[in-house]
């Protein structure tokens, strides 16, 4: 029996302890059974009440994953691939650029010269940010937000359940992508310790109105003030900047 051949996987970048994944899954085509909505369409009202809820600060079901720094979904439709392509049975108009696709029904089967029907699909491109390991960033959405996840990613070909792990993970490594280029600004700081630094000036700039307020006077006890702000800062209790702390080692 010959030896197996490994998998060649897209191995995903990471700067410091900030990793990235693109995935490119392509949609379904046709209706949902049962529904009017073609896949794509269901897919798009679920992404559109995601961003809704953003939009208006409720909370959603990824806020779950706190090792999540940046996401994105992005549909990209046949009229935006086939731009400046010259494809049998596709409508254009023609500008001065070249040839830009009409609207394509993705659930019509477009008919080619030869007679044989040609279909192009709508694709789901999803880019994140997170921190740590990739595998245990999907271990994290198979425990804490499985239907959620479910509910977007069942709309795409082949989309099994994160219920059943190990095919759920080589479906993502399956349509995962190479990203060309990684660049994270904070490379060194977790979501976590992002969050810790931003109630760390909270709290700071709190203090300081304190110390000087506004009516330009000064306060009577600088140290029992600064006792209070060290008692409302105990989770950054020492060797600050590094997590949890307040002070700097020196050593």
């Amino acid at each position: 029996m010959p030896p197996s051949t490994p998998l060649n996987w897209v191995k995903s970048k990471s700067i410091g302890q900030v990793s990235e994944i693109a995935v490119l899954a392509p949609i379904k085509l046709g209706r949902v059974p049962g529904e009017r909505r073609t896949y794509e369409e269901r897919l798009r009202s679920a992404i559109d009440n995601l961003t809704t809820r953003v939009q208006q600060g409720i909370p959603i079901e990824l806020d779950r994953i706190r090792t999540i720094h940046f996401g994105r979904m992005i549909i990209i439709r046949p009229e935006q691939y086939l731009v400046y392509s010259d494809v049998p049975g596709v409508q254009y108009d023609e500008t001065a650029s070249g040839k830009v696709p009409k609207p394509i029904d993705d659930y019509v089967p477009l008919e080619t010269p030869a007679g044989t029907p040609s279909t192009f699909r709508s694709w789901l491109l999803t880019l994140v940010e997170f921190d740590g390991d990739i595998r245990v960033y999907f271990r994290d959405i198979a425990q804490f937000i499985a239907d959620d996840f479910d509910a977007l990613f069942r709309n795409c070909e082949d989309y099994g359940s994160t219920r059943k792990f190990e095919e759920f993970w080589a479906w993502i490594k399956r349509y995962q992508i190479q990203s060309n280029l990684f660049y994270s600004r904070y490379g060194d700081l977790s979501v976590v310790r992002i969050k810790q630094l931003q109630d760390f000036k909270r709290r700071f700039d709190e203090f300081v109105a304190e110390v000087r307020p506004a009516n330009g006077l000064r306060a009577t006890s600088v140290d029992e003030l600064f006792d209070q702000f060290l008692a409302r800062t105990q989770q950054y209790a020492s060797d600050f900047p590094t997590p949890g702390g307040i002070y700097k080692s020196k050593g």
